[in-house]
């Protein structure tokens, strides 16, 4: 019975998820290639640099002179003007323009967007400008969804009136979910410092909100009937909270879960954690399979499995007398137990961890229970004249602490390591030895102590066949950065970088677009390389570059052809910036077109190349290029 009830459940997996793609639906609006669409917000319009950006739904394409009803989500542009500005949740609009197919990576080891996006169900994009939409309808019916957005743009409004600059941006992010105000700075403290968890709404502040409420509705413990109607407030309370704060993962997965444990109270029946855990991951993932695949998930349910499993008995390990060394110790064993059920997906999908982890929560968690706490008391009070001036001022001074002690944290020498990077393989290894060697140990029982062993012998086998294959590779890589030159010249761990100091400095485009790749090939030194350099195998001189056995030239603004010279010969040529070349008398295996180079100097160049049978490659269309060096020594 057992293996048909597994076969039913993997069979059922399989055809929900099926059923799910967006390219199984028959209706779906890439069906219709078509200009004209009819789309509705899934959210209020969100500020970016250059744009307004929002979630839509597509709910009719015109096809043969006539409108199609269609389902399918995508994501919207809309120049910046005082109308898109006021758009929001459950708006409709005309759209005329065409949807785009969301890019693929371009770089190696690059985020990879597109895929991130699908499983959200979303397959194309598009940039609109003001006179490329209509607004068509507004949605005036009641919608619980509506009346979420409606309310989070109220509560975010009392917090603008009240606290500014980063206090605002942190407190938004850990009330209410709302993420915009935070700039990257922020983003990058917290994420270093081991502390960004609290700017994402989970099951830390869900629980927080539950326990609060739990105890202001004490009394409707002591009438009759009165635990079915607080179970019903708490309820309530918990699921508004998730749709003001954007449903995401981690939100659901607490929400779902103290769901269950507030009807079993209300029951009087005892809740098996791990089985509400189960329960709550069947819920969500049969309403969304795709949520699986989400990091947001994954963390949430490895964090809260490790500390149901493993703070009870780390905390058992010591029990200090003292009550403020108890309560510190008890948060140490909490960020103990999430980090190791963490650490591994952590480092498989950032490539860092945070060293002094235990240090910022000691400080984190306290603190944000006391800012949520006091967010929620001034949410409930703001309207009393005088009284909350004292509660804004006292939850602004825990924020500038809260802020301060990340920052503080963050600058330690040695807070962050970065760089690591392991495979899927390794993540599932690192797993099995943690899994086998915990039980181990708090069980007394070392049977399996051998397997853990075992295993941790492979994992060292593996790493040091990639060290073996890292001190041996050599290769160039010619990167995807708009308007940017960006080449790579590896030779072992060794990276010399040619290109602009001003990319080299910027933190933001090196990590999305480059250091990826670095961390993955296992690159620990670069250097950023002048017109004249010279090392081992790698030889520069003005725009010219001998790199092992390899002859390359540099083709830009700085590169004069030389008349008095009858034969030029070269393995490759990369060309940049806004240059007319001549390929005369010249020749070489792959002429390369960087992303420096706009579209027409560049189909001005395929025409040269072609003139002179020389293969082209164009960066910008077809995306990085990788020479792999395997020059036998």
């Amino acid at each position: 019975f057992g293996l048909f009830l597994n076969l039913f459940f993997v069979t059922f997996g399989i055809f929900i998820t099926e059923n799910q793609k967006p390219e199984n639906e028959s209706n779906h609006y890439t069906n219709y290639p078509s200009r004209n669409s009819v789309i509705r917000l899934l959210e209020d319009v969100i500020v970016k640099q250059n744009s307004y950006k929002c979630e839509v739904k597509v709910i009719a394409v015109k096809s043969d002179e006539k409108w199609v009803n269609t389902s399918g989500k995508a994501i919207l542009y809309l120049a910046k003007d005082s109308l898109s500005e006021l758009l929001q949740f459950g708006d409709e609009l005309i759209i005329n323009s065409q949807w785009k197919s969301i890019d693929a990576p371009t770089n190696p080891a690059q985020f990879n967007y597109k895929n991130y996006l699908y499983n959200s169900g979303i397959l194309s994009q598009q940039y609109v400008d003001a006179k490329s939409w209509k607004l068509v309808k507004s949605q005036e019916t009641f919608s619980i969804t509506k009346a979420a957005f409606v309310y989070q743009r109220k509560l975010l409004n009392i917090l603008k009136s009240n606290f500014k600059d980063d206090e605002l941006s942190v407190l938004s992010a850990l009330l209410l979910g709302y993420k915009d105000f935070l700039d990257r700075e922020i983003i990058m403290v917290y994420s270093s410092s081991g502390a960004m968890h609290v700017l994402a709404v989970s099951g830390l502040h869900v629980g927080i909100i539950f326990m609060v409420l739990n105890s202001l509705l004490f009394f409707f413990d002591k009438i009759k009937y009165g635990r079915y109607l607080k179970a019903i407030l708490l309820l309530l309370s918990l699921w508004i909270y998730a749709l003001i704060t954007g449903m995401s993962p981690s939100v659901l997965r607490a929400a779902t879960m103290f769901s269950f444990v507030i009807v079993g109270g209300a029951l009087k029946r005892q809740t098996n954690i791990y089985n509400t855990l189960a329960a709550s991951a069947f819920i969500l993932l049969l309403h969304d399979p795709f949520i699986l695949l989400q990091v947001g998930f994954q963390l949430s349910y490895a964090a809260v499995l490790g500390i149901v499993y493993l703070q009870p008995k780390l905390y058992k390990w010591y029990r200090p007398s003292n009550w403020l060394l108890d309560k510190i110790w008890a948060i140490t064993a909490v960020s103990i137990a999430a980090q190791i059920a963490t650490f591994p997906l952590g480092i498989y999908y950032f490539n860092q961890f945070p060293n002094y982890f235990l240090l910022s929560n000691l400080f984190v968690i306290p603190l944000a229970t006391f800012i949520i706490i006091g967010g929620i008391l001034l949410f409930v009070i703001h309207a009393i004249p005088l009284i909350p001036q004292y509660l804004v001022w006292a939850v602004n001074k825990l924020l500038l602490f809260l802020n301060f002690s990340v920052e503080w944290v963050d600058g330690l020498p040695f807070s962050l390591s970065l760089g690591i990077s392991i495979t899927i393989l390794e993540t599932v290894l690192i797993y099995s030895i943690i899994l086998l060697i915990l039980p181990a140990f708090i069980n007394r029982n070392f049977q399996k102590i051998k397997m853990a062993l075992f295993l941790t012998l492979l994992l060292f086998s593996f790493q040091i066949f990639e060290k073996m294959t890292i001190q041996n590779q050599h290769y160039f890589v010619v990167y995807h950065i708009t308007d940017e030159r960006a080449i790579d010249f590896v030779d072992g761990t060794k990276s010399y970088f040619v290109a602009s100091e001003h990319l080299n400095n910027d933190q933001s485009k090196m990590r999305f677009n480059i250091m990826n790749y670095r961390w993955e090939r296992g690159i620990q030194k670069s250097n950023l390389i002048t017109d004249l350099f010279s090392y081992q195998n790698y030889f520069k001189n003005g725009n010219f570059i001998q790199f092992y056995d390899q002859r390359i030239l540099l083709w830009d603004q700085e590169f004069k052809k030389p008349s008095n010279i009858a034969k030029m010969q070269f393995d490759f040529i990369i060309v940049s910036d806004k240059v007319k070349i001549n390929l005369e008398n010249i020749t070489c295996k792959q002429l390369i077109i960087d992303s420096s180079v706009s579209y027409y100097a560049s189909e001005q160049i395929k025409k040269e190349c072609l003139k002179w049978d020389i293969p082209f490659y164009d960066v910008s269309t077809e995306g990085a290029y990788l020479f792999e060096n395997t020059i036998k020594f």
